[in-house]
């Protein structure tokens, strides 16, 4: 446990040196070309840092956070676009807290963004977070009991206790910076997933927003840009669907890899590939539903 934590610290000092030389270098060059190639160290040293660790709660947690959303938003802000991004500039600590955590700084009335931002009604289930984490240490408390549960129950019961978790994952990030910097407003995490009408409402406008924002700025709306001159808007955006669900889907399987390469994994076993294949179901779902319904997930976002 003692290395694990000494490797912990070297990412840690990694990372915050990586978002100083993002902040105060990268951000004075150009935006686009130039400030893209010089984040691209960046962007290498983020995808092996989980490789430094052999847990599997930091592992996996180093991967999402760092090398799946950091590394998103250090894209975005190298076009000068995405929640680091703001005028006036962040400064540092805010910058480092929104680059590494799951949050999204919710855009002023006065900001051009504000109009596209969707109004999110308040919940049918009103659960707060301290009681999302009374729920959650229950069902841990009585892991005995869930086990001996039916196959489909036993499904259900996880299910939303990966819910719960993801949004306590979510939640207490948001908790941290509204306590630490007082009137920021951030955007939810997700919009109850449970209520969700369709798979494109699921991934769409439900389930891990920021997330969804992220793909759509990074991979959905400039695959849609640059297919739309070969083969129309119509299709453009089903290939920018699909690509969305190809990118979603391998930082989920590099999630499991990092997890199946820790200490503690030996016991998960199983193939490496259910998550591309769950995602490339789901994509082929969304699109020819989109297709019969005639219209296409971020339509026009």
């Amino acid at each position: 446990m003692e290395g694990e934590l000494k490797s912990f610290i070297k990412v840690f000092i990694s990372i915050m040196a990586s978002l100083l030389y993002s902040y105060f270098i990268a951000s004075k060059l150009p935006k686009g070309k130039f400030r893209f190639f010089s984040l691209l160290p960046i962007f290498s040293l983020f995808a092996v840092l989980p490789l430094s660790l052999s847990t599997v709660f930091l592992t996996g947690t180093v991967t999402f956070f760092i090398t799946w959303l950091t590394t998103y938003k250090l894209l975005l802000f190298s076009f000068n676009l995405g929640p680091l991004v703001s005028d006036p500039p962040l400064k540092f600590p805010l910058f480092a807290l929104i680059a590494c955590l799951p949050i999204k700084i919710k855009p002023k009335k006065t900001d051009p963004d504000y109009k596209n931002l969707k109004k999110i009604p308040n919940p049918k289930l009103p659960l707060n977070l301290p009681s999302k984490i009374v729920i959650f240490a229950g069902f841990i408390a009585a892991a005995d009991l869930v086990d001996r549960l039916r196959p489909n129950v036993k499904l259900c019961v996880y299910s939303a206790l990966l819910y719960i978790f993801v949004d306590i994952l979510l939640g207490v990030p948001s908790v941290f910076v509204r306590l630490t910097f007082g009137g920021v407003e951030l955007e939810p995490g997700s919009n109850e997933p449970y209520l969700m009408t369709s798979l494109q409402d699921f991934w769409g406008r439900r389930w891990n927003l920021l997330v969804s924002n992220s793909l759509r700025y990074s991979v959905y709306k400039p695959v849609r840009a640059a297919m739309e001159g070969l083969i129309g808007p119509t299709w453009a955006a089903g290939v920018a669907v699909m690509a969305v669900f190809v990118v979603s889907g391998v930082m989920h399987e590099q999630m499991v890899e990092g997890r199946r390469g820790a200490t503690v994994a030996a016991a998960v076993g199983g193939g490496g590939s259910v998550d591309v294949g769950v995602f490339d179901g789901h994509r082929r779902v969304v699109v020819l539903s989109a297709v019969l319904e005639g219209r296409y997930f971020c339509k026009s976002s």
